[in-house]
């Protein structure tokens, strides 16, 4: 009970002083300019996958994989690896989107750069799908050749018919993949600035705090004293 009575009354003697401490600490906060920690920007670009019966190049799930692993950029994007190697992967997401839809996004420490990065790998992995896509086209036409200059006799001639149909069918629902929206400049994914609201908030806990101890810590020593 002598130590609550104690702190009561150091409490009533500096009430003022410990009424304006928080105060004061509190206001400053607020005013105290705003130191700016760093932020990071977003961009993504959509691309819609090819149609051209290439499960690693058409489907979501590999492209996914494909792109979220060092081996694509090692290849395709080299400097761009050689610059960041596997810390680049951390910036890169890479996600489906309804309709055959792949987005990639890339994370950077500017607009600028997010949007670049991103625009660079949806073009690199476009680039290689455009390759595969030709080689498919390259083997259907010879495919469809080799079948119209092949001799029939009258009972296969329906069957070969057929066939290059069914070739010609093929060839015309065949498709790359393209670039459905390029990235622009990233919006702004975090920063580690405080707003005035939590610097002032922050200045009234400190200063709440340093009267809990001014008021505390004498009791603290009489007690240790008192042991000796």
């Amino acid at each position: 009970m002598n130590v609550i009575r104690r702190i009561s009354e150091r409490l009533k003697k500096h009430m003022l002083i410990f009424i304006a401490i928080p105060l004061i600490l509190g206001v400053a906060g607020w005013l105290m300019p705003a130191v700016h920690g760093s932020s990071t920007y977003q961009a993504s670009a959509t691309v819609q996958l090819g149609k051209y019966w290439n499960y690693d190049l058409n489907t979501p799930e590999p492209v996914i994989q494909l792109l979220s692993n060092g081996p694509f950029y090692q290849k395709n994007l080299p400097d761009l690896w050689n610059s960041q190697q596997q810390n680049l992967l951390s910036h890169i997401n890479v996600t489906s989107l309804k309709g055959n839809l792949v987005q990639v996004t890339y994370t950077g420490v500017s607009k600028t750069e997010a949007a670049d990065t991103a625009n660079r790998i949806a073009n690199a992995f476009l680039k290689n799908d455009q390759e595969q896509y030709q080689k498919r086209m390259a083997l259907t036409d010879q495919s469809i050749q080799a079948v119209t200059q092949s001799k029939t006799n009258e009972s296969s001639a329906v069957d070969k018919q057929r066939f290059l149909y069914q070739l010609g069918s093929d060839k015309i629902k065949m498709k790359p993949a393209e670039l459905l929206e390029a990235a622009q400049p990233g919006v702004i994914k975090g920063t580690s600035s405080f707003t005035p609201k939590k610097r002032a908030v922050l200045g009234v806990v400190l200063g709440i705090t340093l009267i809990f101890v001014w008021v505390a810590f004498p009791e603290f020593v009489r007690e240790r004293e008192g042991r000796r």
